[in-house]
């Protein structure tokens, strides 16, 4: 592995290898138990490294306490130098029976201004004898947001000022040995991911999952999924050189991470926690390829990206620092990713054979090759409360060969393509099927579509503009003699009605080629006609649909005419 992996915020704060002194942060930091239990450093169970930090309660409550000591507090609040970032905490339960019930906070996160922590603090329940949303013991991540509204509090807890963390725990009955573990904490948002690997996806979970060295917890692995919490960053803004991640065949989901807060249980970090960027700098590149080319427009064993079910996970391809960087997506599946994708304005970054389902609206935003891609299922943007279009339409679109299919919705309507500025365009080999609407036109003029073996037929005019939808084939005849060569220069022709204007009034090329394209809609019964001298005429009836239509001519010898 040639990659540099980093935690993107304050990094560990806490190894839970040492009652005092614990040798995560600032190496300062010191273990309490703060109530009516017992707590040791336990060599028995662990997560990370060899040890972890354990507790006793019998019929006892009590809050395990991690102090920073003074000027070591972690500032949350707006502005402060942990802003945005969220606490990691790795917690083992082997007892959930003997805990108060969750509306009497059996077993929850605390942070607290105070040293010790048992005033001015914020509780985040996680677990209760009547519930636990499905975690049954063993060692388990929990992410919390601190600027969340707690389960509890008591006095006023400064969350610019987070001095004291750990775990409380009420039971209501005696457990004869220690029952509970708090193993290593981290305090960011993300991974920060530079360097160069052709598996990068597997060096990242393996690197954070290395639990004799350590324990983040922003990637693990289950059955052969990974399971990703919090933003991943691939390349750097500051970066020293290029960056260069690769991977295919993947599963990646974005977990949930919740606590019990007004009776429910509710998702504990912001709705911006999950997602990928992509980020370069001036003078070195970023690369990110996903997937593998097949032929020239198309790909196979592509990732499967899954977005969490709690929060809106974005992707935010580009990076846009240097012209030289490239994301490249080859079959790759994008699902759920409610916050939308965005891209950037270069004509060599690609997307071919990709699916793009049940997300928020893709914007390529400039000029990215989109080939053979199908997008479906467009959800509800965040805080709006309507559908949105599963594709935004720009100036320097490049798009062709894909599908639109089932941008449907009970109650509201979502579209498959939507255009925000007056103008024609192009379509070529876009197929509709199963959209509310085929064409959203927000702007306030005239969009013009321009449909070339292409099949959109509905549109909303959401704005104050108007739409046509001029469809379009691609009629072609290729003139050859009875011994193949091509013929050149014979006059073709189609016309519906054997008069001016004709559908097609020219001559073959050099390769004997003559063809048209033509908007006028479907015409049944044309006429086909090649002449030449020294050649028999031709002559075929044609209907004209919706498809192109490419005729192979072979004209005849006349030797009247030699």
């Amino acid at each position: 592995m040639a990659l540099t992996i980093t935690i993107e915020g304050k990094g560990v704060i806490a190894n839970c290898d040492a009652e005092t002194n614990d040798t995560g942060g600032t190496g300062t930091g010191d273990w309490s138990e703060q109530g009516g239990g017992t707590m040791s450093l336990t060599n028995d169970v662990y997560l990370y490294g060899n040890s972890s930090i354990a507790g006793k309660y019998a019929s006892k409550s009590g809050f395990q306490q991690f102090d920073l000591g003074s000027g070591n507090e972690l500032d949350f609040d707006t502005g402060g130098t942990e802003e945005g970032q969220f606490i990691y905490m790795w917690i083992n339960l082997s007892t959930f029976g003997v805990l108060e019930t969750l509306a009497n906070k059996g077993l929850a996160i605390r942070i607290s201004s105070s040293s010790p922590g048992t005033s001015n603090y914020k509780d985040y329940t996680i677990a209760g004898s009547d519930g636990s949303n499905g975690w049954t013991g063993g060692w388990k991540l929990f992410v919390i947001d601190p600027t969340k509204t707690a389960s509890a509090t008591n006095g006023t807890c400064d969350i610019g000022a987070i001095r004291t963390l750990g775990v409380w725990i009420d039971t209501a009955s005696s457990v004869r040995a220690e029952s509970l573990f708090i193993d290593q904490i981290a305090v960011g948002k993300g991974l920060r991911v530079t360097g160069t690997s052709t598996v990068g996806w597997q060096d990242v979970m393996e690197y954070c999952t290395d639990y004799a060295n350590r324990a983040w917890g922003m990637v693990q692995e289950r059955d052969g999924i990974y399971f990703a919490y919090g933003k991943f960053w691939i390349g750097d803004s500051t970066q020293a050189a290029n960056t260069s991640f690769a991977d295919s065949g993947r599963i990646i989901q974005w977990a949930d991470s919740e606590y019990y807060v007004s009776s429910a249980w509710a998702v504990s970090v912001p709705s911006t926690f999950s997602g990928v960027v992509v980020e370069d700098a001036a003078s070195y590149t970023t690369t990110f390829d996903d997937g593998v080319i097949v032929g020239t427009d198309n790909g196979r064993a592509g990732t499967t990206f899954l977005g969490s079910s709690l929060t809106e996970t974005s992707f935010d391809l580009y990076g846009g620092s240097n012209t030289g960087s490239l994301t490249r997506l080859y079959g790759t599946g994008l699902y759920d990713l409610d916050g939308g994708i965005t891209w950037g304005n270069d004509a060599n970054h690609l997307f071919y054979g990709g699916v793009v389902s049940r997300c928020g609206q893709f914007d390529p935003v400039g000029a990215v090759k989109i080939r053979n891609c199908t997008f479906s299922s467009t959800t509800e943007p965040p805080d709006t409360g309507k559908h949105d279009s599963a594709l935004l339409w720009n100036s320097n679109m490049d798009i062709s060969n894909c599908g639109f299919i089932a941008n449907t919705d009970v109650t509201e309507d979502p579209h498959a393509i939507e255009f925000t500025a007056a103008g024609t365009y192009n379509f070529t080999d876009m197929l509709f099927s199963g959209n509310d609407y085929d064409i959203e036109n927000s702007s306030t003029g005239l969009v013009t579509i321009n449909a070339t073996d292409s099949d959109p037929s509905t549109y909303e005019n959401t704005g104050t503009g108007t739409t046509a939808i001029v469809t379009s084939v691609d009629l072609t005849m290729t003139v050859k003699d009875q011994s193949g060569t091509e013929v050149v220069g014979a006059y073709a022709y189609i016309d519906e009605d054997n008069d001016t204007p004709f559908i097609m009034n020219t001559t073959t090329n050099a390769s004997g080629i003559a063809t048209v394209s033509y908007g006028g809609g479907a015409v049944t019964d044309t006429t086909w006609r090649i002449r030449k001298y020294g050649y028999k005429p031709y002559y075929a009836v044609v209907d004209i649909g919706s498809s192109n239509i490419s005729l192979p001519v072979t004209l005849i010898t006349d030797p009247q005419q030699t």
